[in-house]
């Protein structure tokens, strides 16, 4: 009574009915040396961690230790300029010291702040210098001597003189023990008697013994 409806045709193209080949594994290796290592190695690694971690804070701890330097440093530096400044400040109020002398001190303290190295030839009249330098309510004497490097540190010239002269006294005075010591060991002491060699008696199965011996041989031709 009623047709059937036609098929609709899908928009798509028909599906592929061939198989794609999957590609294959040729050959699975196992590494016993890589299984060993990781299983064995678990306090290895453990350690490893433990020594970076370390490595890691020291690091951070010496950054932090110049970063507060650093810090410190800033702070004294501006601390000294504005002290510097005050005082100019007082200064001029004052009328002790005019804007022109602070203009020129300004340009010696930049000229002088400049470095041009190390002299060619040091200074040696500096050496065992003493001097004094006062500065408001504050007094501090520098003393400059001259200084031996050594693997101990650094020690005065005479002091090192006075070590050496002890150490030689202490390896005579050692030298002449051990003498004493051994001449003392080759004497015998007089007083020292002979010890005298014990007397034990022969029992009287040995005496028979003996005199059986003895027998024995006077009887042999």
């Amino acid at each position: 009574m009623f047709a059937k409806p036609r098929p609709k045709k899908s928009p798509l193209p028909p599906p592929n009915k061939k198989r794609k080949t999957a590609s294959t594994i040729e050959e699975i290796s196992f590494d016993d040396g890589a299984r060993e290592e990781y299983l064995t190695g678990f306090h290895k690694r453990k350690l490893q961690r433990i020594k970076h971690a370390q490595e890691e804070a020291a690091k951070r701890a010496r950054e932090e230790k110049l970063e507060t330097r650093k810090q410190i440093r800033e702070g004294r530096r501006r601390e000294v300029a504005e002290h510097v400044e005050s005082v100019n400040k007082i200064l001029r109020e004052s009328g002790a010291v005019s804007a022109d002398v602070d203009g020129d001190d300004d340009s010696e303290t930049q000229e002088s702040d400049e470095w041009d190295g190390f002299p060619d030839k040091p200074d040696l009249d500096m050496v065992d210098h003493e001097e004094e330098y006062v500065d408001e309510d504050r007094y501090t004497t520098v003393k400059i001597e001259s200084v031996s490097v050594s693997r101990d540190g650094l020690s005065r010239p005479d002091q090192f003189d006075e070590e050496a002269e002890e150490q030689a006294r202490q390896k005579r005075a050692e030298a002449e023990r051990q003498k004493a010591e051994a001449e003392a060991k080759d004497k015998k002491p007089a007083w020292q008697k002979k010890k005298k060699k014990k007397f034990r008696y022969e029992t009287k199965l040995v005496r028979q013994l003996t005199d059986r011996k003895q027998r024995i041989k006077s009887q042999r031709p």
